[in-house]
């Protein structure tokens, strides 16, 4: 196995140690597993440095989607050694859509969503996270159709079932805002959900390349619906 420390100068890690089971050290500039490796990569971060540090890592997204590479959140050297370190990445996560592919969604569709977000939380707890200003505006469509209405009926049920996370009114929601700014909450999200640490933005539009580079996968809701829960998301 391949072991990265990121450097942080009053923690030392047992590198010796950790070298003695055979592990081999690498520099971040390394990280890229191409698809003909048979070695796994280990990423190391203490716990407390994942909001400064983990959008620094390279090729994040291509890592976080490859089967052979793990992310380590430790809060002492020991838990490298004694398994006691956090799986940053791999037991849960959450999807946002963008406006623009949520609005038109049909029912049915909705309920087909939330359907695979149960399964994935077979192995990791997975939910649905909208923000404030999206919830209120699919609730106030409510009296424009029945549908609509059916619709604001299964977003209070998700939200009892814990299926549904509505933000907090924050400057995304002002009225002065076209739109959200997705990439930013993302970002803040993907380090505060310790336990669903793994962000899917669904969007039908060509996403922009910073969402990768912080290790936001993007796709459509289409690609969505063919995922198999018994797979790992690819980029």
């Amino acid at each position: 196995m391949v072991v990265n420390i990121l450097e942080i100068s009053f923690l030392i890690f047992k590198k010796a140690q950790l070298e003695a089971e055979g592990h081999t050290a690498v520099q971040p500039s390394e990280f890229f597993l191409t698809e003909e490796s048979s070695s796994s990569l280990l990423i190391i971060l203490r716990n407390e440095d994942i909001a400064e540090h983990i959008c620094e890592v390279p090729h994040l997204l291509k890592l976080k989607t490859s089967q052979g590479v793990q992310f380590a959140g430790i809060d002492e050297p020991d838990d490298v050694v004694n398994l006691t370190h956090q799986d940053l990445f791999k037991r849960g996560g959450f999807i946002m859509f963008h406006r623009a592919a949520l609005e038109p969604l049909s029912l049915c569709n909705l309920k087909k969503m939330s359907a695979i977000l149960q399964e994935l939380s077979g192995t990791g707890k997975w939910k649905w996270i909208m923000h404030y200003g999206d919830s209120r505006r699919l609730k106030e469509n409510a009296r424009l159709s029945v549908e609509a209405k059916e619709k604001k009926h299964f977003l209070n049920f998700c939200q009892e079932a814990g299926l549904l996370e509505v933000l907090p009114y924050h400057e995304c929601d002002l009225v002065s805002r076209d739109l959200p700014d997705y990439l930013t909450c993302l970002v803040r999200l993907q380090v505060q959900n310790i336990s669903s640490r793994y962000p899917v933005f669904i969007t039908d539009a060509a996403a922009d390349s910073a969402f990768g580079k912080n290790g936001i996968l993007t796709m459509t809701f289409q690609s969505f619906l063919t995922y198999s829960p018994s797979e790992t998301f690819t980029a």
